[in-house]
């Protein structure tokens, strides 16, 4: 097999290229392929439907990462920032509790940028985590709508916590997001 870099956009100099990159770039030819063996690539459609809309992956590692969360009880979504992973993750989330598959949705994230002491922000739980969770939000917002979403959190329908608080918990029934998942530590997992 042959692995090509694109290295058009680079002027002068050419930057030394991290082993993420490499690995990613691996990773990515890899699923390329599997593509084709899929139901994908069978005629089938992949898509999830919200109360918004339908939403249809935009690439073939959009619509495996769909099938994967579908068919499989655990899916781990890796690639560059601005591909897609949370909100899909969302949407299929959503998706499941509208054909009521599951009965709740978990959205969770490591706080690193407080170093999980979340004690020492202002406010109550909800306004010290709102700032990390905020990409969660704007797709369920999206896709559901504020006014509904606001109805499920009070129900808890959705619930949205910091990873630190996720400990011990038993979660049934549940759709569960762990967002930027390398953040977390090793006694976190």
């Amino acid at each position: 097999k042959t692995l090509y870099v694109d290295t058009a956009p680079v002027r002068g100099e050419i930057p030394d290229i991290e082993p993420e990159q490499i690995h990613l770039a691996i990773k990515e030819s890899g699923v390329l392929e599997q593509n084709t063996e899929s139901s994908i690539a069978h005629g089938k459609e992949v898509f999830v439907k919200t109360k918004k809309g339908v939403i249809k992956p935009r690439t073939p590692n959009q619509a495996q990462y769909l099938v994967n969360m579908v068919t499989h009880d655990i899916s781990f979504g890796i690639g560059p920032a601005g591909t897609g992973k949370t909100y899909l993750a969302v949407a299929a989330a959503v998706d499941a509790l509208e054909r009521q598959e599951i009965r709740r949705i978990l959205l969770t994230r490591p706080a690193v940028e407080a170093g999980e002491k979340l004690g020492f922000l202002p406010g109550d739980l909800s306004q010290k985590v709102d700032p990390y969770l905020r990409p969660l939000y704007d797709a369920l917002f999206e896709m559901l709508g504020f006014e509904r979403v606001e109805k499920l959190i009070e129900r808890n329908v959705i619930e949205v916590a910091p990873l630190a608080y996720m400990r011990g918990r038993t979660l049934n029934d549940a759709f569960i997001i762990l967002d930027e998942s390398q953040n977390t530590t090793v006694e976190q997992m």
